[in-house]
């Protein structure tokens, strides 16, 4: 139970192989020593749960976008461990207004015990009673650290103010964090601003799951466009 142990060997310079349940394996060469003293590690096993999934929500915008919805689509383990992931959400008033994001990503294919890495292009677009209209796209990467992930990356903008006939198209950096809470539903929330030259986008979001029932909470806000959007889904494995 303390580790301690002993045993006979034929050959006083044999290479022995310690191993555990649950440890990394050792090697040690032995150089005719009667005592030696082998230090090892617990392994570290991580199972992501999203990969095999097709995610469908019915959303609303309860700002200015009533009607929508939304697919997400992982795949299984591909190169590397990592999964590959594509969503893509719509949300109209029936009329003038628009709002729709998508996204691909490409979620731990880098992976120790202590951190991972997500690489991530999403686009988004809008069209706002007839007075704007915009389109961005993004590249970020997020490095996740046990409970808190690190946003970094680079957002382009097109931005149309209809009314005064001024343009931004501009590029900027993307930075943000994201934390999981805990129970119950083990929500995750995000946060992320992108920086222009003369706007700010902001994005919020908070999501979790019971079963395979899901629900998420989020907000964006670019320049006088603003919209909170409720969404409620069911997850299927294949």
């Amino acid at each position: 139970m303390e580790g301690h142990f002993k045993f006979e060997v034929s050959d006083p310079y044999v290479t022995l192989v310690f191993s555990y349940v649950g440890m990394l394996s050792k090697e040690y060469k032995l150089e005719g020593e009667n005592n030696i003293t082998v230090k090892t590690k617990w392994d570290c096993n991580k199972d992501f749960f999203d990969a095999n999934q097709i995610s469908i929500y019915g959303q609303s915008g309860l700002i200015n976008n009533p009607i929508g919805g939304k697919i997400e689509l992982s795949s299984p383990y591909i190169f590397f461990g990592g999964v590959l992931e594509v969503s893509y959400s719509y949300q109209t008033n029936t009329k003038e207004n628009i709002f729709q994001e998508g996204s691909l990503e490409f979620k731990h294919p880098i992976s120790t015990c202590d951190f991972d890495f997500d690489f991530r292009a999403n686009y988004r677009e809008f069209e706002y009673d007839r007075k704007l209209n915009s389109k961005s796209y993004s590249f970020e990467t997020d490095l996740n650290l046990s409970r808190i992930s690190f946003i970094a990356g680079y957002s382009h903008l097109d931005f149309n103010d209809l009314d005064t006939g001024k343009k931004n198209n501009s590029s900027g950096f993307l930075i943000g964090l994201s934390t999981n809470i805990g129970r119950p539903l083990y929500p995750e929330v995000v946060g992320k601003i992108s920086i222009y030259n003369n706007n700010i986008e902001y994005f919020g979001k908070i999501q979790g799951a019971y079963k395979r029932f899901l629900i998420f909470l989020k907000y964006y806000k670019l320049s006088s466009f603003n919209e909170l959007s409720l969404g409620i889904g069911y997850n299927l494995n294949y």
